[in-house]
């Protein structure tokens, strides 16, 4: 319950507290290792404050040419007051024999002599020695030395509360314009919701303006502006198609409606009229369930579904037994072949010979009576080129880019009694490109159609 508002903010309020949260905890480290350095830093200068003090104090009281008795006040001349450094010196019973002026600490004496200690008394930071000295007059006596880290102290705590007010201002800052720049960053994001918001399937055109640098964001929007394209490009040929799929199904349609009608009036009792009906009403069924198989297998394919099956063979067996069953079907062309390489070859037998029955039934169809078609097999470097030849009508050179489209052709009046549905090249295309192929066409009207398909030999 605690972290459901963070895990149900904006993107742009999360960077911005983990922003923040970054850069507050870099503040404190960097800020925790400055009081350290500078708090290590007083410490050991007070700690040889303290040695040099009691250099100068031994250095004064033993004998030499500036012995100075240890309860006389030039002793403590030497020692820097404004370093609020103090000693006191006494005898063992506890009397002072020597102290300084402002000395108000009550340190007890113990036997830890020359170790520098550090005390806390009255919210205040004492460093002290305790030195042992023996002397002619007085015997062993004790010299205490002490350093007030009360400036110090001061220093750092003021230093302390300017960098928290330094810190608070950073951080207030640093959330500021966190959420300013992650919302500009994220604003393609937000472009993308919006734009994501408005398409429907009536309205696949907005996309997102791209612009700035090229990041990561930019190339979502890239992405995104891509794909939509891909879905108006697929929706719009799945429009055209249901369309074009609607006007071909429903002239068969009709023409069997027409001659049923016309059975259901004077078919029973006229012969000739009911062998012309049936005759129209088997052909155009015919043609519709070719249309409706060719549309199944297209349907597959968009899906995923056609089953490839592979198996080797030589594609010189293929083709000779596509041409017998060519000249058999066909006795008004000349079909045959000039180049037959024996080649093995790894792809679906019953697909590929379907697409050259698909090209050479187009070419039977629109090469006049007594026409060459043929069919030429070479194999070059691991290159299986398959070259489908007519001397027909040919294709208007503006035209040949759509032939593969469905339901496309050349002259609809002419391919509808030559019974075309403008479904055989688009699934001639499919086979192809799915056993990793290629297909090309060149024509030149009147002077007939080549048709160059390509597969990669598997070795």
């Amino acid at each position: 319950m605690k972290f459901s508002f963070i895990r149900n903010a904006k993107i742009s309020i999360k960077l911005t507290i983990i922003y923040a949260f970054m850069f507050s905890f870099i503040l404190l480290i960097l800020n925790a290792s400055v009081l350290y350095g500078i708090k290590n830093y007083f410490y050991s200068q007070a700690n040889k404050q303290i040695s040099d003090v009691k250099n100068i104090v031994l250095n004064d009281v033993s004998d030499g040419t500036y012995n100075i008795d240890i309860t006389d006040k030039k002793l403590l001349l030497s020692i820097p007051n404004k370093e609020n450094l103090f000693i006191k010196i006494t005898k063992e019973n506890g009397e002072i024999l020597n102290i300084s002026d402002r000395y108000y600490y009550k340190i007890k004496i113990d036997n830890n002599y020359n170790e520098i200690k550090h005390l806390e008394e009255r919210d205040r930071h004492l460093l002290f020695e305790n030195v042992s000295i023996k002397s002619y007059q007085y015997g062993t006596v004790t010299l205490q030395i002490v350093k007030d880290m009360d400036k110090e102290y001061d220093f750092m705590k003021i230093l302390f509360a300017l960098m928290a007010i330094s810190d608070f201002i950073g951080v207030i800052s640093s959330i500021i314009i966190g959420y300013i720049i992650s919302k500009k960053l994220l604003k393609p994001i937000a472009k993308l919701t919006k734009a994501a918001e408005n398409i429907s399937i009536n309205n696949l055109k907005e996309r997102i303006d791209i612009e700035g640098p090229d990041d990561e964001l930019r190339r979502l929007a890239s992405t995104f502006n891509n794909m939509i394209n891909r879905l108006q490009d697929s929706f719009d040929r799945q429009t055209q198609f249901v369309a074009d799929a609607s006007h071909e199904l429903r002239t068969p349609t009709a023409v069997i409606s027409g001659y049923a009608n016309l059975l259901d009036r004077w078919g029973k009792d006229d012969r000739s009229a009911l062998e012309k009906s049936i005759y129209a009403i088997k052909l155009e069924s015919s043609n519709m369930a070719k249309i409706i198989e060719e549309l199944l297998f297209l349907a597959k394919g968009d899906s995923n579904n056609n089953q490839i099956e592979k198996t080797h063979f030589f594609i010189n067996e293929l083709i000779n037994e596509v041409i017998m069953e060519s000249k058999l079907i066909d006795k008004d062309h000349n079909v045959f072949t000039e180049k037959n390489d024996n080649v093995n070859v790894f792809v679906d037998y019953k697909m590929i010979k379907q697409v050259l029955r698909i090209i050479i039934d187009n070419s039977i169809k629109f090469t006049p009576k007594d026409g060459d078609i043929i069919i030429n097999s070479t194999a070059y470097k691991n290159v299986l080129e398959i070259t489908i030849s007519d001397t027909g009508i040919g294709i208007p050179e503006n035209e040949i880019d759509k032939i593969f489209n469905r339901f496309y052709t050349v002259d609809k009046s002419r391919s509808k009694e030559k019974g075309g549905s403008g479904l055989g090249l688009p699934i001639a295309k499919w086979i192809v490109e799915m056993h990793g192929g290629t297909i090309k066409v060149f024509s030149e009207e009147g002077k007939g159609t080549k048709t160059i398909i390509k597969f990669k030999l598997e070795i």
